[in-house]
């Protein structure tokens, strides 16, 4: 039970203290010294610029260049494969006259 009132008390308290905030008064010259160093830290002049020239139209000519390449990488690689496939099947079955020009027959 003694908890509950610890815990009453502490929270009065905590209340109590926002009651006592006192406004401050500062000198307009702090003020303006203040926001002039925040305005002169947020200058575009200061940023880095080592990707200011990738604009959203070369992002999409790169986007779609890559594109390109790899809807070719894939048909590429699928004829190839398809090639590989019908070589592989034909020598499996007899088909394939590879074992006929053989040397040694």
């Amino acid at each position: 039970m003694d908890g509950k009132k610890n815990t009453q008390q502490k929270i009065d308290g905590v209340l109590d203290a926002a009651s006592h905030i006192e406004s401050v008064n500062i000198s307009p010259f702090f003020k303006d010294k203040v926001l002039h160093r925040l305005d002169s830290l947020a200058q575009p002049g200061e940023h880095n610029f080592v990707l200011s020239w990738f604009t959203p139209k070369y992002q999409v000519a790169v986007l779609l260049l890559l594109a390109i390449l790899n809807i070719g990488a894939i048909y590429s690689y699928r004829i190839s494969n398809q090639q590989e496939q019908m070589t592989a099947f034909a020598e499996a079955f007899g088909f394939s006259n590879t074992e006929n020009e053989s040397i040694l027959n």
